[in-house]
């Protein structure tokens, strides 16, 4: 019996280190795979592998959300910050902010390809907090043009 609980109590340590400082589960540790110029969708913590480009996209997190909620009135419509790392073997990677409102920076460039945020969700409702692990980013990646990313 005594044995039994060491071994139930060595159990639920090793559990408890694999739940990050957060509280949230830890996203799956695969890539997903994704494919130039489709959309794909991450949550925080997810990665996404472009085999014949060997590059890697990764959603990293949702450092500020002020998008003006469902139910109220805002002054301003706000807008969030999705931020993401690429990283192209054997290069290091590379941290890039993107933002949801129409007028910020939606795209940028890596490289010579352009990764755009088409959506993050969800939005915002009033009187409900969004937890980390809930953040969905949609993403696209294409070859870069010689154009401007989009704002």
């Amino acid at each position: 019996m005594r044995h039994a609980v060491l071994v139930f109590a060595a159990a639920l340590v090793f559990v408890a280190a694999m739940v990050p400082a957060d509280g949230s589960l830890a996203a799956s540790s695969q890539p997903h795979k994704a494919a130039l110029g489709e959309r794909f969708t991450l949550r925080v913590g997810e990665s996404a592998q472009i085999d014949a480009e060997a590059l890697q996209i990764g959603f990293e997190d949702v450092p500020a959300d002020s998008r003006c909620p469902r139910g109220e009135q805002c002054i301003r419509e706000g807008d969030a910050a999705v931020r993401v790392w690429l990283q192209r073997a054997p290069g290091p990677r590379e941290t890039l902010e993107l933002r949801t409102a129409p007028k910020e920076q939606r795209a940028m460039r890596y490289l010579s390809y352009d990764v755009r945020l088409v959506r993050l969700d969800p939005y915002p409702t009033s009187g409900r907090t969004i937890a980390r692990g809930d953040y969905v980013a949609t993403l696209e990646l294409t070859r870069g043009s010689t154009a401007a990313p989009d704002r």
